[in-house]
């Protein structure tokens, strides 16, 4: 059988055995219903919830959080959509932020900016902000949250008259779905925030596809009201990075609407299988270890108790986060780094270092496709790297005599486990 996968801006192929039982777990097949841009059109014409348009025709300045080139947010499209609609509320151009929000990413480079709003919004807008969490001249306090999360954010996003956060709704490994004022909250905030709301993942009900019982969702509201969030404008895309549903309106509300549809689309019955290979989904949620993270998480749910998992991601940028790998590189095995991670204040970047080697925990071994993860790193992280899908298969299937399981999942990161099925 010949199964391709996605792999960067490419596929990567491999044949499996006939003889070796074998089910692929994908997202659930839907086309575009029209163009991105007549969705985000008719979204804009249909709000959902109470958005507050008599206080935009108020408004003088309008900011909008974009995301960075780690997500696959088409936020051309959405400014295209966005601009001439904020112009008929008397908002020009000129009057317009763009801020880059990447939260504890490295920020926007120039070529990024290429990619994210292209060429004619680049020379078209005025005014284009990048994020930095680290640069507290740029960011505000703004109080701290009911649950004890102290506010920073961007000082010229908070500064605005009206704040539109911008992003796709996908899975979230412990915010349950992205989305919402999360491009706003985490984009654009600070690393005291970030910090603090994501140390809420070992809280019980901070998992996947979790939103009312979630800790670090709720949290994430609580801020976004405090920093004032008028509206969001959210996408839902397919495997293709096609966009399937659009949404806007009320921070909340609207989001909660394109969770609902997202929920049938991202959702999947997961039967173990000894074998899983597992893409991050292609770029940009491969452009890195610290994001392809993501994508083995979800494989370990989908992997037998020592199993083996096949992770495909291209990593462009290698690890992505030195201090994801000096962190494991401190340890001899995953459950050292779990133990001890444990015992420490919270930091982001070592977290990965702890979500990592809780899957590595449940998979006996992780074989990395990458032709740009070195031996070392591979050592350091605690897994095996070889250059294409088929020597990865290959290697899998030497320790396996009979006939192994297999699970094929094409996009590991937008996945939501529904139901183990058990055999």
């Amino acid at each position: 059988m010949l199964i391709e996968v996605p792999y960067g801006y490419r596929k990567e192929t491999a044949v499996l055995p006939d003889a070796c039982p074998c089910e692929f777990i994908k997202l659930y097949e839907v086309g575009p219903p029209a163009s991105a841009s007549q969705q985000l059109d008719r979204c804009l014409q249909a709000l959902i919830g109470a958005t507050d348009l008599d206080k935009l025709k108020r408004s003088r300045t309008v900011a909008i959080a974009v995301s960075d080139i780690t997500r696959p947010a088409p936020s051309r499209r959405i400014l295209e959509a966005l601009l001439p609609w904020l112009n008929l509320y008397g908002i020009r151009p000129d009057n317009v932020t763009v801020l880059v929000g990447g939260g504890l990413h490295r920020p926007a480079k120039r070529e990024d900016l290429d990619y994210i709003l292209g060429e004619t919004f680049l020379s078209k807008i005025k005014n284009i902000v990048v994020h930095d969490a680290d640069d507290q001249k740029m960011q505000t306090f703004l109080g701290y949250s009911p649950l004890g999360t102290p506010v920073y954010v961007n000082k010229f996003f908070a500064r605005a008259d009206f704040k539109i956060a911008t992003g796709v709704i996908d899975a979230h490994q412990f915010m349950g779905f992205t989305g919402g004022v999360k491009g706003a909250v985490i984009g654009l905030g600070g690393r005291p925030t970030i910090t603090a709301n994501h140390a809420r993942l070992f809280n019980p009900g901070a998992e996947v596809g979790h939103l009312e019982d979630n800790p670090a969702r709720q949290d994430l509201e609580e801020i976004g009201r405090i920093i004032g969030v008028d509206m969001v404008v959210n996408v839902l895309l397919n495997a293709e990075k096609q966009v399937i549903k659009a949404v806007a309106g009320h921070p909340v509300q609207a989001h909660r609407a394109g969770v609902e549809f997202a929920r049938g689309v991202l959702g999947a019955e997961i039967r173990p299988a000894d074998i899983v290979i597992a893409s991050a989904g292609g770029f940009p949620k491969d452009i890195n270890i610290y994001q392809a993270q993501k994508a083995l998480t979800i494989a370990a749910h989908a992997v037998t108790q020592g199993g083996t998992i096949i992770l495909v991601a291209e990593c462009r940028e290698g690890s992505g986060e030195e201090s994801f790998e000096k962190e494991m590189s401190l340890y001899e095995s995953p459950q050292e780094v779990v133990t001890a991670f444990q015992t420490k204040r919270f930091t982001i970047g070592p977290h990965k270092a702890f979500l990592w080697s809780k899957a590595l925990l449940k998979a006996r071994r992780v074989i990395l496709v990458s032709e740009n993860v070195p031996a070392d790193l591979a050592k350091r992280l605690m897994i095996t790297a070889v250059p294409s899908l088929q020597e990865a298969v290959n290697l899998a299937l030497q320790y396996y005599p009979g006939h192994p399981s297999l699970a094929v999942l094409p996009n590991a990161s937008s996945l939501i486990p529904t139901a183990e099925v058990r055999t």
